[in-house]
């Protein structure tokens, strides 16, 4: 069933003699885990939607972090959905632990260092028997040589997953380029080894093997973008130099001593746990609340659209959908946003992203949907300040007109 949503999901994106061989091999290949961590800030998310208590909130789901940190917002209702199998295994498996762990010294072990060896007895005594029959079989499973999927949090899970093995592969040419990761994160801006360390990464971009690299579409499946987003990313431009210009911004853009994002690109992991440089769900202060806010996150396996055309009239306050619509032909974007005018409030407000600057809904195809909805210039330039991951063109805010 998973296989088929995804298929359905990237043929959506263009007409069947618009589809490729590389549409067909990214819907096998994003069947995977691809992201052990959500690359959406879920801070900025939250400043920008600015939503009373006991708002009902529609996400997608991807690894589960951001649902999870839209419990500080004291919603009534957080609604998880994906149409990959393994991100919302990945969520039930965060919400077992909440319900399972005494403490949050446990659930940081698990979910934050997420590199002990005593987490395989952690999976198998305490968050095993709370998973329900597919989130179980997921993690259980095991791999050619024998090990099970639960194992990935004893040697490093941030090192695991498609985009996990993309980044590693980039660390490995940072290292055969002599390019010192720590300086970029660590030294100061006007640092003799930051300077040298960036003018290297320079050098690496720009580089024979980074266009061949960037020109080859499968190779950028890992960082979960299909064919037809790696289009939108590279807007005209080499997607070599697109590409450094977002991960310059990420690790320039905000400082590194906050920036969890910063941390994951250059380190595969988090910083210690604590307050800081963590995202909220895995932050001490807010454990509790993550505690007794689990029940209120549902995880919904559906194609997002499907699932709201389902739901009653006027249920949900805010719709998240990450960068989505990058994936979609006009058609079902026009399909998605009814949806959403059915299923909202009247003061509902919706948030994506988009690997270009442009918002899906400025394009001829899509006219009639301004006469319903306005873009908020103002909250869609404090979510693109406030997004520390800076991997993104721009981010965007939408109300009813």
């Amino acid at each position: 069933m998973s296989s088929q949503l995804i298929a359905n999901a990237v043929r959506n994106s263009r007409s069947d003699d618009q589809s490729t061989v590389w549409d067909r091999l990214f819907a096998f290949w994003f069947r995977r885990l691809v992201y052990t961590q959500i690359w959406e800030d879920p801070e900025a998310d939250l400043a920008a939607l600015q939503l009373p208590v006991g708002s009902t909130i529609a996400t997608i789901s991807s690894g589960g972090c951001n649902a999870l940190s839209y419990l500080t917002a004291r919603p009534a209702q957080v609604f998880a959905i994906d149409l990959n199998e393994a991100h919302l295994a990945l969520l039930k498996l965060k919400l077992a632990g909440l319900r399972a762990f005494s403490g949050y010294e446990e659930f940081w072990q698990f979910f934050g260092e997420a590199a002990s060896p005593d987490n395989a007895a952690l999976y198998r005594d305490r968050l095993r028997p709370l998973l329900d029959t597919e989130a179980r079989s997921y993690w259980d499973k095991r791999n050619v040589i024998g090990r099970p999927r639960h194992d990935y949090f004893t040697d490093g899970f941030y090192r695991h997953g498609m985009l996990g093995g993309f980044i590693g592969f980039a660390h490995l040419l940072a290292k055969f380029a002599n390019i010192d990761l720590v300086a970029l994160l660590n030294a100061r801006a006007d640092s003799p080894e930051r300077i040298r360390a960036l003018a290297r990464l320079h050098r690496l971009f720009h580089s024979p093997l980074a266009r061949l690299i960037t020109g080859t579409p499968a190779l950028l499946f890992s960082l979960g973008i299909p064919p037809q987003q790696r289009e939108l990313l590279g807007g005209g431009e080499p997607l070599n130099e697109v590409l450094y210009e977002r991960l310059l911004r990420l690790i320039n853009g905000h400082p590194n001593e906050t920036n969890y994002f910063a941390w994951q690109a250059l380190q595969r992991r988090y910083p210690g746990p604590g307050d800081r440089c963590l995202p909220p769900y895995l932050q001490r202060g807010q454990f509790e609340r993550m505690r007794d806010g689990a029940g209120l996150i549902i995880p919904v396996h559906a194609n997002l659209r499907q699932f709201l055309e389902d739901l009653p009239a006027r249920q949900i306050d805010a719709v998240v959908l990450l960068d989505s619509q990058d994936w979609m032909a006009p058609e079902e974007i026009g399909a998605l946003w009814n949806a959403i005018d059915r299923s909202g409030s009247d003061e509902v407000r919706v948030i994506f992203r988009t690997a270009g600057k442009e918002s899906p809904l400025d394009g001829s195809e899509l006219a009639s949907l301004r006469g319903v909805w306005r873009r908020d210039e103002q909250r869609s330039a404090i979510g693109f300040e406030r997004d520390r991951s800076g991997i993104y063109g721009a981010f965007h805010c939408y109300e009813r007109c």
